[in-house]
């Protein structure tokens, strides 16, 4: 009996041993094994589009290569249903593209990184001598030395081509030493662009399609010039979305010229095709060569001073965070855009979202949401900050005009009031009104005097909430000022005619 018990203790622990042996690598197994959670994605996805009052979203997810899920959501400004292959702006994210262009150029020898710019786009004269030692490389890590100065700045004028934009370009003088800094700046992409066209002698679009697009399987994707003409010029591409209020409202894109640094429609399924040499050292999702890994290390290490931006790729790992990642961003008025590499080149991740929000970017948070399910985690909880905040703006905008036409409605006892004083005094106390009227007055002169296009005023109204407010006190004030003149001109006129008081 005591040898069987013997026998058997034997004979478990063997089992319980090799159970253990066999179940350790399962259950210790790389996370390259463990399936996605594609219902909790969904789920996810829809909650936050419901919270955030988006109108459509498209998703795309890959693992060492290989294109785990794509999917879409929600709804275009047409009604139909968004899907992985409803093409959207990508905007700014853009630049990543361009940026493998110039790549593959050099991978042929085309292209030295390290050249100075001029030596393959001879029309580039720059006023600023300096300008002749801005490198290939200086323009894709944005260290050029050229940079935007806001509203009256020479980049803001209306442009038609890549060659106008280069001649805007040449005429501007550096704010830093080629190398030297990091200024993130559209026009180092507009440079790019012209010189892509340049070496290979193809329109931009036509060299990006047949460089990169083709290449990679991305049937969906093409580009354009002018954002305001993209939906009318781009098949299938619809109007945008705004945030306002706490749901999406479709909206016309301003003109906008974006070639190289924002000009690229593409879909998730696309997307998808395009994010996968990134996770698997150059190759397509079928497998195929595309890039070595040493030009998807070169793109992806930060070259620039201060270690932040690579090339069309910026470092976008949160201090503090323990989930680095490279990444690039996007925003047009009506779209936004968001693309992350994480876990060492691992997993990849893009979102595209058919509205653009403020204050809250929301392309960002559903990656993040993605890549929490994908590591066992639960997303952060969604908060509507976009909602709060516009009803806020919204209680402002009512307590103005509530103020407004209090101020009307006792304009006369106002102006009765005041009527004696002198007419120094009075216009001192009725100026600060125009303030706001100045403000937009100044807004649209200095666009004018920058020949920018009329179009751009609309970004008054990149926030509409807060452009309503904004508007608001500008309606209810200059009509405090032009009422109150007109009784206290009538107080003046009935005191004037009155008998003489000895």
């Amino acid at each position: 009996m005591t040898r069987w018990i013997r026998g058997a203790g034997a004979s478990l622990l063997t089992t319980l041993l090799l159970g253990c042996a066999m179940a350790g690598p399962a259950a210790g197994a790389d996370k390259r094994e463990r399936p996605v959670a594609t219902g909790e994605i969904d789920g996810f996805v829809e909650d936050y589009i419901d919270t955030q009052g988006l109108a459509g979203v498209s998703v795309a997810l890959l693992r060492d290569g290989e294109i785990l899920y794509t999917k879409g959501y929600g709804h275009d400004s047409s009604g139909g249903a968004v899907t992985a292959d409803t093409p959207m702006m990508l905007a700014s994210l853009s630049k990543s593209m361009t940026a493998m262009g110039v790549m593959r150029m050099v991978e042929e020898g085309e292209v030295e990184l390290d050249d100075p710019v001029r030596d393959y786009l001879p029309e580039f004269d720059p006023a600023d001598r300096r300008a002749e030692r801005i490198t290939v490389r200086q323009l894709l890590d944005q260290t050029s030395g050229m940079s935007s100065s806001g509203l009256v700045s020479p980049d803001r004028q209306a442009k038609g081509s890549l060659k106008e934009a280069v001649a805007i370009l040449e005429s501007m003088e550096l704010t830093a030493e080629p190398g030297t800094r990091f200024q993130y700046f559209n026009g180092n992409y507009w440079m790019l662009a012209r010189m892509i066209e340049s070496v290979s002698g193809e329109p931009f679009g036509a060299y990006l399609d047949d460089a990169v697009f083709s290449p990679l399987g991305m049937e969906d994707s093409t580009t354009f010039e002018n954002a305001g003409r993209a939906v009318s010029e781009t098949d299938g591409l619809q109007s945008g979305h705004t945030s306002a209020y706490g749901t999406a409202v479709a909206r016309q894109e301003p003109a906008d010229f974006v070639v190289g640094a924002g000009s690229v429609v593409s879909t998730a399924a696309d997307m998808a095709r395009w994010l996968a040499p990134y996770t698997s050292g150059g190759r397509t999702a079928e497998g195929e060569p595309f890039v070595s890994a040493a030009t998807i290390d070169a793109m992806l290490t930060p070259s620039d001073p201060a270690g932040e931006y690579a090339l069309g790729w910026r470092d976008g790992t949160p201090d503090g965070s323990d989930r680095p990642r490279m990444s690039h961003g996007g925003t047009q008025l009506s779209y936004s855009a968001y693309q992350g590499i994480y876990h060492d080149r691992e997993y990849a991740v893009a979102v595209l979202n058919n509205s653009f929000t403020l204050p809250l970017e929301t392309a960002y948070p559903i990656a993040e949401g993605v890549i929490d399910i994908v590591e066992g985690k639960a997303p952060e909880e969604s908060v509507p900050v976009n909602a709060i905040s516009d009803y806020v703006l919204a209680a402002l905008t009512v307590l103005t005009a509530a103020l407004g036409t209090r101020r009307l409605v006792r304009a006369p006892e106002w102006a009765e009031r005041l009527s004696g004083r002198s007419t120094l005094r009075l216009t001192a106390r009725l100026s600060p009104r125009m303030l706001p009227f100045a403000l937009v007055c100044g807004f649209i002169a200095l666009a004018a005097a920058n020949g920018a296009d009329a179009s751009l005023l609309w970004i008054w109204f990149a926030w509409p909430a807060l452009g309503v407010w904004a508007l608001a006190g500008v309606v209810f004030n200059l009509a405090t000022v032009a009422v109150r003149a007109g009784f206290l001109r009538r107080s003046r006129s009935r005191r004037a005619a009155l008998p003489h008081q000895p």
